[in-house]
């Protein structure tokens, strides 16, 4: 052909022109396939939505926000993998400047438009990698979201929320200072902050960034749940009752929760009513002779096993409860306890009390536990003892792993009630 008859036809058919109303046309009916999948969307009918999506991709496999709303999709069906695999196209594309269009949302409804950004992807990325336990590769993905926008809190704020839920308080504490910093007036910040403090046993920090958490956003039963458990850790039992009140209006869930919390373990008395035939005495006062307890203690050097039942007031753990270096025994000295020998100092003549008990057994039907220990003659013959001020004390936990609370943790003979 010669070269003026190709001018004559080119200059005739504009093939660039057809070229470019071709691609226009396949654009638009993307965008119809778009609008088609929001519909779906919006009936629930996602398995045929991610169909539309797939086909508005096929006429234009750069399109953004198809694969933007496909991961999303993805992720609400548990379906990470595929999730993974849009969001990493959709970092692909929003890459490539080449590709750098404004694409529209998929509402029918709404005449706005959202323009996915790489930073958005990266975040979006990160989102999947974490629902799918990929810890590191998430954690890549916020921090190449949060260098490509330092001023944006959600990076910082979930990489802090993945820490949070890996045991890496230090980690996630620095990422919520960061997002309070960019963030200083988001009640989540302060909660996540509070979070944190709780998580470490910090309870005096946690309860300020708790509380501006509520009043920066006031209907957050979970800032109240976190709040009545540092309360809890700082012994402000009222306060934290006053929390529990609060979710027993507003989320029955985390005042159950709370409420398991604040029952902790308590010990009740020491049983009276035992039976076994080496219970100690210990209603007997300051100077008793040691063979008071027991004749068999009449002979010098001599010893003698003894026990004690005490009742909880909760189910406790077997083997934190049967565990003898859980178990303290010690001389009364203070107000709650009263004064081994009413305050008058122990002299040589004054038997022996053991540290530990010898052996601890647990009856899970009655809730008690037996404490048996081991009390010695002097070589005299002559020991004395204040069986009434011989305090018992136990730090463990009880069946559901609560640490029993000691404010009610020891007990002895003098007293009704365990402090």
């Amino acid at each position: 052909m010669s070269s003026s008859l190709f001018d004559s036809i080119s200059g005739t058919i504009d093939l660039t022109s057809i070229y470019q109303n071709a691609q226009s046309q396949q654009k638009q009916m993307a965008q119809y396939a778009i609008a088609q999948a929001a519909d779906l969307m919006a009936n629930n009918k996602n398995d045929q939505a991610i169909t539309s999506f797939k086909k508005a991709l096929a006429l234009d496999p750069q399109n953004a926000t198809a694969y933007s709303y496909l991961g999303q999709i993805y992720m609400s069906q548990g379906k990470n993998t595929d999730a993974i695999k849009a969001y990493k196209q959709l970092v692909n594309i929003m890459s490539s400047s080449a590709s750098a269009y404004t694409t529209t949302s998929p509402s029918s409804s709404s005449s706005s438009s959202t323009t996915p950004t790489l930073q958005t992807a990266y975040v979006s990325l990160g989102n999947a990698y974490l629902q799918n336990k990929q810890y590191s590769d998430s954690e890549k993905a916020f921090k190449k979201a949060e260098q490509l926008n330092p001023r944006d809190p959600v990076a910082p704020y979930t990489l802090g929320q993945q820490y949070l839920t890996q045991g890496n308080l230090s980690g996630a504490l620095v990422q919520f200072e960061k997002t309070q910093k960019i963030s200083p007036n988001d009640g989540n910040v302060y909660y996540a902050l509070g979070e944190v403090c709780n998580q470490s046993g910090d309870y005096k920090d946690a309860v300020p960034n708790l509380t501006k958490s509520l009043n920066l956003k006031p209907n957050f039963p979970s800032a109240n749940y976190q709040l009545g458990v540092a309360y809890n850790g700082l012994g402000q039992t009222d306060n934290a009752q006053k929390q529990l009140t609060i979710l027993k209006s507003s989320n029955a869930n985390l005042a159950s929760q709370l409420q398991t919390v604040l029952d902790k373990p308590q010990m009740v008395a020491v049983d009276s009513t035992a039976t076994q035939n080496n219970k100690f005495n210990d209603i007997l006062g300051p100077g008793t002779p040691l063979w008071f307890l027991d004749p068999s203690l009449s002979t010098s050097g001599s010893s003698k096993t003894f026990s004690v039942t005490i009742a909880f007031s909760n189910a406790m753990d077997v083997s934190s409860i049967t565990k003898p270096t859980n178990w303290t025994l010690s001389r009364a000295n203070s107000a709650q306890a009263g004064y081994y020998n009413n305050m008058m100092p122990a002299t040589s003549k004054d038997a022996a009390i053991p540290q530990n008990p010898f052996s601890v057994t647990y009856n899970t039907l009655k809730q008690e536990a037996t404490i048996t220990f081991q009390l010695n003659q002097n070589s005299s013959g002559d020991a004395v003892i204040d069986p009434s001020h011989i305090v018992f004390t136990f730090n463990g936990q009880d069946a559901q792993g609560r640490t029993i609370d000691q404010s009610a943790n020891s007990v002895d003979g003098s007293h009704s009630a365990p402090f």
